[in-house]
């Protein structure tokens, strides 16, 4: 939740002596009355923040962490999908998997990590919602997604890289020194670069909600799973028409890293 700004209402006074009617403590009580639970999220006098539950898959692999905006602080390795139902399938955990950053994890200034590669065969793509209490859910393919792309081939690995490796490579990111031609040279989101000078943009695919584009529907929400709002996500280096189907070779600069920062997250 973005901190709260404070709004200063006037009071106006009717007449020669209103204005003597109100003496300090009335004016206190009038601005009291207009400041209404404006504590910032990260205020040593907030409550802690709900925690941020996580539904997602990946075509094919897929690691996630949370931590701040230099890197990872809990890094959860992942393993490459050998089968499309560990991708697509009910029941959530067979396909897509469940996670739970806790809200003490999770200040608005943290970020969520989402690293992902793939086996150069087919289709790739990321999926997810990550949903706060009562907020409303954010899906893979919005506004508020970054990616990088390391251009670091990890096709033949079944755990894709380490904690230490991804953080190097965010460092990277961070600072905008990739090269232009194997990596994003910095972040960038659906609209282009974040990062000054990068390269490309954030892929955004189709919907879950069938079985008709380049994905089956994977364990949809009345299962527990994603809702059919969340689109795939991948990154597009540039001119090319459909990022989601594999060319055969490392195109698409993976193994890339999404980012989410936990503000861009509703509570309420």
């Amino acid at each position: 939740m973005r901190p709260y700004a404070l709004a200063l209402v006037p009071l106006i006074a009717c007449g020669p002596d209103a204005a003597s009617s109100i003496d300090g403590a009335t004016a206190d009580a009038a601005l009291d009355a207009v400041v209404v639970d404006a504590v910032p999220i990260d205020s040593p006098d907030a409550p802690p923040p709900p925690d941020v539950d996580v539904v997602i898959t990946a075509d094919n692999a897929y690691s996630f962490g949370y931590g701040d905006v230099t890197g990872i602080a809990t890094y959860i390795q992942g393993t490459r999908a050998v089968t499309a139902g560990q991708i697509f399938n009910c029941p959530v955990g067979e396909g897509p998997e469940h996670y739970v950053v806790p809200g003490a994890d999770a200040p608005d200034t943290a970020y969520l990590y989402v690293v992902s590669w793939d086996d150069l065969a087919v289709t790739q793509g990321v999926l997810g919602q990550f949903k706060r209490g009562a907020g409303a859910p954010v899906y893979t393919g919005g506004v508020e997604w970054d990616v990088c792309a390391t251009g670091v081939n990890l096709s033949s690995s079944t755990v894709g890289p380490t904690q230490a490796e991804v953080n190097a490579q965010i460092a990277i990111c961070n600072a905008g020194t990739g090269s232009d031609t194997t990596t994003s040279g910095g972040w960038v989101n659906s609209a282009g670069a974040v990062t000054a000078g990068a390269i490309g943009a954030l892929a955004v695919g189709e919907p879950n909600d069938g079985a008709a584009g380049d994905f089956p529907l994977v364990c949809p929400a009345a299962n527990g799973g994603i809702d059919a709002a969340a689109r795939w996500m991948w990154f597009n280096p540039g001119g090319v028409a459909n990022p989601f189907r594999s060319t055969g070779s490392n195109t698409f600069r993976a193994y890339l890293i999404f980012r989410l920062a936990t503000v861009d997250i509703p509570v309420s």
